[in-house]
């Protein structure tokens, strides 16, 4: 998870360089990274690099552990 190319995380929505990443692993296993601007307080999921929409997040957290 994370980045490894050694650039600042800019936010989708104003470019701000202020965002923070959280790496999770949910009750089922799958890891996600969860962002957040201080800018534009925009926040935003990923996994595997590719987008999640909250709800989609929200249903794999409460999946129980397989």
């Amino acid at each position: 998870m994370g980045r490894d190319n050694g650039q600042p995380l800019r936010c989708e929505s104003c470019g701000a360089s202020s965002v923070i990443e959280i790496e999770l692993t949910l009750p089922d296993g799958t890891e996600v990274e969860f962002y957040s601007c201080h800018r534009c307080e925009t926040r935003w999921w990923n996994r595997d690099g590719e987008s999640l929409e909250l709800d989609i997040v929200l249903e794999m957290a409460r999946r129980p552990r397989a």
